[in-house]
């Protein structure tokens, strides 16, 4: 569920041409290292730290631009697209071919057709997937924004105002702006490893918890905690019973951990070693027909 605009053209515009036309301060693109590269089929999501939400997907392949939205985007996310979308034009002196549209549009079209009122008009589409998923059925959404894959689920859905589609949007698009955004060069994000459970024949994903420096835990299926030579796996989800004041919440489940002292460390990991025990316990006493999955709802807006 996504909005997008074409650009055809043969030629090539960098980042720094495209940023030098745009009427705006603090754009970033995420992830790209310099902006003297050309825009190519790397999708570096262009956002305003603090504003944005999704983030605008930008991307050039076979000799066209693509400018494109995704469903809770920020009012920020389509000016930044809107702008892009204009300075591409005059850069490549190109017409613009809105998804909308089966032809090509001039710019002074363009700016009469997609302006504030278009904005208004658009940004709500999808808010009642997340009131159904996760109101009615207490799913958990992932979705791509700026940073990370942004997990929404039951415990921000209770802090919403979910009395119509304008109020959870509204509510919703300002708890993502203002959570999702942390310091890149502070905390380390961990690679998530991916493995075959050699018992159950089962792909899962693993993250570690390291003792020494801060870092962002992003969300898999086991989180790995070392003593010395020793190691041990904990479902994540189980993370929350281990979290102290040095874990805080960057949205649903996933959090940014302040680095921990070797006693702290030491009285997580016996956590951990507790936990263990008692799932396995569990996951051997009870009928096969008790052990359920947990439901996922799996992201497809990115």
């Amino acid at each position: 569920m996504s909005f997008y605009f074409t650009i055809q053209s043969e030629k090539e515009i960098t980042y720094r041409q495209l940023i030098n036309e745009l009427p705006l301060e603090n754009i970033e693109f995420g992830h790209l290292e310099d902006i003297d590269d050309y825009i190519g089929e790397n999708n570096y999501k262009a956002f305003i730290k603090n504003k944005s939400t999704r983030g605008v997907n930008l991307s050039y392949r076979e000799q066209n631009y693509s400018v494109s939205l995704n469903v809770i985007a920020s009012e920020a996310d389509f000016e930044i697209a809107l702008h892009i979308v204009e300075a591409l034009s005059k850069l490549t002196e190109t017409e613009i071919l809105p998804e909308d549209r089966e032809n090509p549009i001039d710019i002074v079209t363009f700016r009469n057709n997609y302006d504030k009122n278009w904005i208004e008009e658009e940004k709500y589409l999808g808010v009642s997937i997340f009131l159904d998923k996760i109101g009615n059925e207490g799913d958990t959404l992932e979705i791509g924004c700026c940073y990370m894959s942004y997990l929404v689920g039951p415990d921000i859905h209770k802090k919403l105002d979910a009395s119509s589609e304008k109020s959870y949007y509204e509510g919703l698009v300002g708890y993502i702006s203002s959570t999702q955004f942390w310091d890149r060069e502070k905390y380390h994000i961990p690679s998530v490893i991916r493995f075959t459970d050699k018992d159950t024949g089962e792909d899962k994903e693993l993250v570690l918890l390291y003792q020494n420096g801060n870092q962002f835990l992003s969300k898999a299926d086991e989180v790995v905690l070392s003593d010395g030579e020793s190691r041990i796996k904990i479902p994540y989800d189980k993370i929350k019973l281990l979290a102290t004041e040095k874990f805080h919440l960057a949205d649903e489940k996933q959090y940014v951990v302040d680095e921990l002292t070797d006693e702290e460390y030491k009285n997580i990991y016996l956590k951990a070693v507790e936990i263990s025990s008692v799932n396995k316990s569990e996951n051997t006493t009870k009928p096969e027909s008790e052990i359920r999955p947990q439901k996922k709802w799996w992201e497809f807006w990115k």
